[in-house]
């Protein structure tokens, strides 16, 4: 992206006592329970494929004695896009500039890595922030949850090793980028929550998930269309049958909003995609997405 600049790139800063640097698998532990003062839901291994996908682009803050005090993470795509997230500072330090130190070098290291559009998912409590950056927004993404309930009518099935190739080739068709690396670690680490359907030979669409402290969260959801979108969710629901379900539904995508509904899941949040200056989002077909991954990762 042309006109992508601050005044310096990334580099490790000392302010007084506190540190600036970049994050490390030992600092996990304390960047988990930084996540549970703040009321999120982000376990070890959430962490872990964060800096699996970008283990020079994660930083934290540090203070002598108190230890983490912020973090902040980013995900490339390649060079095409990258993502924001995982923003995040203790109560009690934050107004403090804290947050805009961690995004800046979150920005600073993507910029120079030549990254052509920046991206992220803002709660309302960091929209100014953000906006003060250079952020505008796109739309939102609303967070819609319930207990899962089997439904009458036609399932999809669960996906088979042989399916990758063509969930990974029909992904880089429908969300417009290639994003093999983070459905492979979703694959790999949960096998068992995984669905396609096909139409004869042809793939129409896939259903991937995650676990995150006691449930399920569901995403990404492509689908060429509305009975092959409802089929994946149905057996989804089926093989997770009382359990606690989670999706992150594009507040554009119809189908979806209408899915969820019917499907007696409740909306209960939102947050507001943003992208960085003038850039445009990435063209994929937008009614093909009806689920995001995830608000750390896009």
């Amino acid at each position: 992206m042309s006109g992508l600049s601050w005044h310096d790139r990334y580099r490790s800063v000392r302010a007084g006592e506190r540190v600036l640097r970049r994050m490390m698998p030992d600092d996990i532990p304390a960047a988990v329970a930084l996540a549970e003062r703040l009321g999120w839901q982000h376990e070890a291994d959430h962490w872990q494929r964060l800096l699996s996908w970008s283990p020079e682009g994660c930083f934290v803050l540090e203070e002598p004695e108190v230890g983490l005090v912020g973090t902040v993470s980013t995900t490339p795509y390649g060079t095409v896009l990258g993502w924001i997230g995982m923003l995040m500072v203790l109560p009690e330090r934050q107004r403090q500039g804290l947050g805009q130190q961690l995004m800046r070098a979150a920005l600073d290291h993507l910029i120079a890595r030549g990254t052509q559009r920046i991206m992220l998912d803002s709660t309302d409590v960091g929209r100014a922030l953000y906006q003060r950056l250079g952020f505008r927004p796109v739309c939102k993404i609303e967070r819609w949850e319930g207990r899962a309930s089997t439904y009458l009518g036609p399932r999809a099935r669960r996906m088979r090793a042989e399916d990758r190739p063509a969930v990974l080739a029909l992904d880089r068709t429908l969300f417009g980028l290639d994003r093999q690396h983070i459905l492979s670690r979703l694959l790999d680490d949960y096998p068992d929550l995984a669905w396609v359907d096909y139409e004869g030979s042809d793939l129409q669409g896939f259903l991937l998930g995650h676990r995150r402290h006691g449930q399920v969260n569901l995403g990404p959801w492509m689908s060429l269309s509305l009975p092959a979108a409802e089929r994946l969710l149905r057996v989804a629901f089926e093989q997770l049958q009382g359990q606690n379900v989670v999706l992150h539904l594009p507040d554009y995508n119809g189908r979806s909003l209408i899915l969820a509904s019917n499907h007696n899941l409740r909306r209960t949040g939102y947050c507001t995609r943003m992208i960085y200056g003038n850039a445009e989002p990435p063209q994929g077909q937008a009614l093909a997405e009806l689920a995001i991954t995830s608000f750390a990762t896009g």
